[in-house]
């Protein structure tokens, strides 16, 4: 017995509607995770070189905690991001854990936030998960430019810039 044409043509489509979800599904996390520029080992010396203070957050979209710092995360980029420059390395791609094993950052874990202002490449670690408790976007604004001192602020951003020591605990 053959099925009417309106349910024939409605189970032409389900392969493709299941497709479409299931990319829906694949790509929504990954993408609500990006904020800020994305670094790797091509593009990280460039970035360093444009002498500016960046903040750096080392993620992958496969962790749990790094999902749930995801709001924080962007929440900072969007307040701050005018005055200093935001970026991200996903340590999930080759270009991202080749970098992330250059800069030493994996001993501390992701997801964990790095600032980094002088273009040696040397970054303060100014948070990381120890408890899978997040900070908010005011405490990790704190910790971050709690790490400057006598610095000038312009309208553009930092000028001037002396690290004044890793920044602790949050």
């Amino acid at each position: 017995r053959t099925p009417p044409p309106r349910v024939r043509r409605a189970m032409s489509r389900f392969p493709l509607r299941v497709l479409l979800a299931l990319v829906a599904l694949i790509a929504l996390p990954t993408a609500s995770l990006a904020s800020g520029e994305p670094l790797h080992i091509g593009n990280f010396q460039r970035t360093l070189d444009a002498d500016e203070l960046w903040v750096v957050e080392i993620m992958s979209p496969m962790c749990g905690t790094c999902q749930t710092f995801a709001p924080v995360w962007q929440g900072f980029s969007a307040k701050h991001g005018t005055k200093v420059k935001v970026g991200q390395v996903n340590i999930d791609t080759e270009d991202g854990m080749e970098l992330a094993v250059d800069l030493g950052v994996l001993a501390v874990g992701v997801p964990s936030v790095w600032a980094f202002a002088k273009a040696d490449g040397v970054g303060i670690n100014v948070w990381k998960d120890e408890t899978g408790a997040v900070p908010t976007v005011d405490a990790l604004a704190t910790a971050v430019f709690g790490l400057f001192e006598n610095q000038r602020v312009t309208a553009e951003g930092f000028l001037g810039k002396t690290v004044a020591g890793d920044a602790g605990e949050l």
